[in-house]
């Protein structure tokens, strides 16, 4: 590293305690010591140089390149500056300059670093990634305390980032930022104990059923003369000056107190996300507080969420790792919050066992504008989905945005397209709204009518010849299906009866005339099928599974033989937590098969046929669609309540079977 005596910073064998182990420069404590040394009565300009992006750097290409960039960088400033250059921590510089510079002399100065930064003797690659935000502050006293001046440096560097970066900014006298943060200061613990800063809650929203999923817990700061302050005003500051912390745990708090509140609603059970600073997790009793405040409030920990942002792991993974599992221990659920605004999630989502990803709002508007953008989302939901987490999409502002992300298998968002963060009293409106007449299950008895039992949902007759005809009760019909060609003579069902990975679907069937292949249910996914085939293999039954991501992706389900004209009850249950699809015939399983791949997004049902054989001839009634798994005692426990009904006339059907 070339230095001149007059221009560089120069250590001693006796000051190495001043000196920057790995550039040369002078560490904080040297620059203090300079600081000092300068007669009171000098005048003296400052300048804070923060390298924008560096955190890529190590995270891409490691640490070891990544001291050698601020090895490199440490050079180009000494050489260009000519003044007392310094590197205070991280990626941070500053450098004193003389006070007899010109301002244009000093802003020119910033402008060769800018410029000559991107012609430096290093990696172009990692080059492109990384610039300069520069902060200058002009004519200061070396009578004032040197605090006062990185002050406004500082200040003036963090306008440059707003602005864009690879920027410098020129501090300006009372600076409104660093005025408006003095104050936030000052006032910021009497507002938390006159309980300024409000609860305010987002909804998640399932986008197939619309119904209410979820929400985030937010902060608002009501001022008694600004109004209300939105957190970007005082959270940077906050996460800056420790503060965030004490505002964490008031929040979470208020959303217990809130949900006690709500003992009796219909909504009272619904899991409730909030965020937590990255300062917890060098608190091992942390996940003991939160649940003692739980338990204080007789809320259920599996109902709470903490969100910690992504950018978290690049500093903190080995704690995160470790915290996450404690708060699991405890019952609570975790979130990766922001995920695609870094890059250092997607490598560590195999070490950590977090629940939910939240899809960053940027990451989705960037990501969802071109081809490859669109198949990153993609196969990012897939790989989490795969790995049994469930995934949330921020900023959802669109219809289009709606039918993308729902198209790549992802059902929950939390966007401006459904609402903004609302007070307490609108939330509850809107939660009363989005509950109301939603559905965990659809039942078409099918009985002189294709409307579901709750009237919320009708099937559409494509065909003809379909006629209702003696059900399996004595006072019930049931619907016939003539047969035809493909897709032909069928009924179809709204496709949002269907709205969860996990499904079960019972239905009774008499099929009349037996065609191998032809489907008496079927069921497109956005990623393949699911069929009920009464007549399959060898004259079985066969339920049918096709994930259309592998090419040899057929799960067939072989069950029991099914006559012609006898009814049974025909039962199909998926569980995607577990990967696993069974079969039962008239209450009893006939065959499980585990390890089949989850299809998501269901486009359309169908009624008495598919698109690739004849339609179904037979009859069909009492088809019930479940958005959940249901286990052998409940199948068996429907099956009896259909047999023991007084009216059931199918009883010679079943002793035959």
């Amino acid at each position: 590293m070339e230095k001149s005596s007059a221009d560089i910073f120069t250590i001693e064998k006796s000051d190495l305690a001043e000196c920057d182990y790995l550039t040369g420069l002078a560490n904080r404590r040297g620059l203090y010591d300079y600081y000092l040394s300068l007669p009171r009565e000098s005048i003296l300009h400052a300048m804070f140089i923060d390298v924008d992006n560096f955190k890529r750097v190590n995270d891409i290409y490691g640490h070891s390149m990544g001291d050698r960039l601020l090895v490199n960088i440490a050079r180009l400033i000494a050489t260009n500056t000519h003044g007392f250059s310094s590197r205070i921590g991280g990626d941070e510089y500053v450098v004193i300059l003389d006070g007899s510079l010109t301002k244009k002399d000093t802003e020119e100065i910033a402008k060769n670093l800018l410029t000559n930064l991107e012609n430096m003797n290093f990696r172009k690659d990692i080059l492109s990634l990384i610039s300069l935000s520069i902060g200058i502050v002009l004519n200061q006293k070396a009578s004032q305390p040197l605090d006062d001046i990185l002050a406004k440096c500082d200040s003036a560097m963090y306008q440059a980032k707003y602005n864009g970066k690879n920027r410098y900014t020129v501090f300006k006298a009372y600076d409104k930022t660093l005025e408006t943060n003095r104050n936030i200061e000052l006032e910021m613990d009497d507002a938390l104990k006159n309980g300024d800063f409000k609860l305010f809650l987002q909804p998640k929203v399932n986008m197939v059923s619309s119904k209410l999923y979820g929400a985030e817990a937010l902060s608002r700061w009501q001022h008694p003369v600004d109004g209300l302050r939105l957190p970007g005003v005082y959270i940077p500051l906050f996460e800056k000056n420790g503060f965030i912390s004490k505002l964490d745990m008031y929040i979470y708090e208020e959303v217990c107190r809130l949900k006690a509140s709500w003992t009796g609603k219909k909504y009272e059970h619904i899991p409730i996300s909030f965020n937590m600073s990255r300062l917890h997790l060098y608190n091992k009793h942390f996940p003991d507080e939160l649940e003692k405040i739980a338990n204080k409030y007789g809320i259920n920990t599996n109902e709470l969420e903490i969100e910690i942002t992504e950018s978290t792991f690049i500093i903190d993974s080995n704690e995160l790792v470790k915290m996450i599992d404690l708060l699991h221990e405890k019952g609570f659920l975790v979130s990766i919050d922001d995920f695609g605004s870094g890059f250092s999630a997607l490598n560590l989502l195999k070490d950590l066992s977090v629940d939910t990803i939240k899809i960053d709002r940027q990451f989705l508007h960037v990501s969802s504008n071109d081809i490859r953008g669109k198949k990153v989302i993609r196969n990012v939901i897939a790989m989490c989905r795969d790995l049994k987490i469930n995934v949330v999409t921020e900023g959802i502002e669109t219809k289009e945005q709606i039918d993308f992300i729902t198209r790549c298998g992802c059902q929950i968002a939390q966007g401006f397209y459904y609402a903004k963060p609302l007070p307490v009293g609108e939330f509850t409106d809107f939660a009363n709204k989005y509950l109301k007449n939603i559905l965990s299950s659809y039942t078409f008895r099918l009985n002189e009518s294709l409307i579901s039992e709750d009237g919320s949902l009708q099937g559409i007759i494509n065909g003809e010849g379909l006629e209702f005809k003696q059900g399996i009760f004595s006072n019930s019909k049931a619907l016939y299906f003539p047969g035809g060609p493909t897709e032909k003579n069928t009924v179809y069902i709204p496709p949002t009866a269907i709205v969860n990975d996990s499904y079960t679907i019972a239905l009774w069937i008499k099929p009349e005339l037996l065609h191998f292949w032809s489907a008496a249910l079927y069921v497109k996914f956005e990623s393949g099928f699911c069929g009920i085939i009464p007549l399959a293999w060898e004259g079985h039954s066969d339920f049918r599974i096709q994930d259309a991501k592998e090419i040899n992706g057929w799960y067939d389900i072989s069950a029991r033989q099914l006559l012609p004209d006898k009814w049974y009850h025909y039962v199909i249950s998926y569980n995607a937590q577990t990967e696993t699809a069974t079969v039962f015939i008239n209450g009893e399983v006939v065959n499980i098969m585990e390890n089949v791949p989850t299809n998501r997004y269901v486009k359309w049902i169908i009624l008495g046929g598919d698109i690739y054989q004849p339609s179904f001839i037979g009859h069909l009634c009492e088809l019930v669609i479940y958005n959940e798994t249901k286990d052998y005692i409940f199948v068996q426990e429907l099956y009896d309540s259909y047999i023991q009904d007084k009216d059931f006339i199918a009883f010679q059907d079943i002793m035959s079977n």
